[in-house]
């Protein structure tokens, strides 16, 4: 790099502390608001000087940055990994939905698909963040991970499909692609989704809940698509979690779904697994597919043919193909 390089880089980094005050965020205790131009966002920073890997968590609706930065919130078991974790501040939107009795103003993300005036850039805040938390608290942005809950994790979905450079992988969590997702995403990504059978918020059945967003199995088809899967995938047993992993990805992407017996709420036991998945990188394919033993992680594990989300027979090697999610 030249001179000139190091000289923009360093103004650059000085414009955004001056703008929007080192002093106010910069102990990384979550504590403060980091201000951006377009919102603000709270940050817990582990031991060690960094760059730290990071995982962006978006809250889901009626959640509160300051609540999930607290002490007592599940998010510590990622610092204690050694992790930066940025919790970004959604703005306040307006639900008034009869039929489920949701009425007042709750901390929302704003959608590309929704109806809604004067809506922010959730992809170009998100951006703003991290330019900022690189620059102010050492963050690693080779190794980025975005988590969602609920709405959190409907925007997960629209940025992990239309802009996948953001992050190097999505775990989104209890939510669904929000109104009608394009049927090509932009590129390959690594995506883990986490589901409750029991969710009766976003169920996994298509119900009047859920209307309007793209259902889970057409949402995994589009990124295995992009993905260029070949099979439609094995099962196993993770914890408490029903496993399938789709194989024959393109080198660097992968899809995972875990599926899990409770409600709108991952286990305790989602934070450790979550980073394991994040962690190993892509795994390739089990020599062993269809019958016989596959070995994953030092575990063996049946192997299946067809997929978890369709009982049958294995598919040809087209692509991953539209399945139903199992439910029991």
């Amino acid at each position: 790099m030249g001179w000139g390089k190091y000289l923009a880089a360093a103004v650059a980094a000085a414009t955004i502390l001056m703008t929007n005050g080192a002093e106010a965020c910069e102990a990384g205790d979550g504590k403060e608001l980091c201000k951006t131009k377009s919102g603000h966002y709270r940050i817990l920073l582990p031991s060690g000087a960094g760059p730290h890997p990071t995982v962006v968590y978006l809250y889901g609706s009626t959640g509160q940055s300051e609540d999930l930065v607290s002490a007592y919130s599940p998010l510590q078991l990622l610092v204690q990994r050694g992790y930066a974790v940025i919790v970004p501040a959604a703005l306040d939107v307006f639900y008034n939905d009869r039929k489920f009795k949701v009425q007042g103003e709750d901390s929302g993300w704003h959608l590309r698909n929704e109806r809604r005036k004067n809506k922010r850039n959730e992809t170009a805040f998100l951006k703003e963040v991290l330019a900022d938390a690189e620059v102010r608290h050492r963050i690693n942005r080779q190794r980025v991970l975005l988590t969602g809950h609920s709405r959190g994790a409907m925007l997960t979905w629209e940025i992990a499909c239309h802009a996948p450079e953001l992050a190097n992988a999505y775990a989104p969590v209890a939510g669904l692609y929000f109104g009608k997702m394009p049927r090509t995403c932009e590129r390959p990504v690594r995506l883990q989704h986490t589901h409750g059978r029991a969710d009766t918020v976003v169920p996994l059945k298509p119900s009047e809940r859920t209307k309007g967003s793209t259902p889970l199995p057409d949402s995994l088809d589009r990124i295995g698509t992009a993905a260029n899967c070949t099979h439609p995938g094995t099962k196993n047993r993770l914890k408490e979690y029903d496993r399938s992993i789709w194989w024959g990805c393109q080198s660097g992407a992968s899809v995972e779904l875990l599926l899990h017996d409770g409600g709108h709420a991952a286990p305790l036991s989602w934070y450790t697994a979550v980073l394991d998945w994040f962690e190993k990188g892509t795994q390739s394919a089990p020599q062993t597919v269809q019958g016989g033993t596959a070995r994953f992680q030092g575990t063996s594990t049946a192997g299946q043919s067809g997929s978890l989300l369709r009982k049958g027979t294995a598919r040809d090697n087209s692509r991953f193909k539209k399945a139903k999610v199992p439910t029991n």
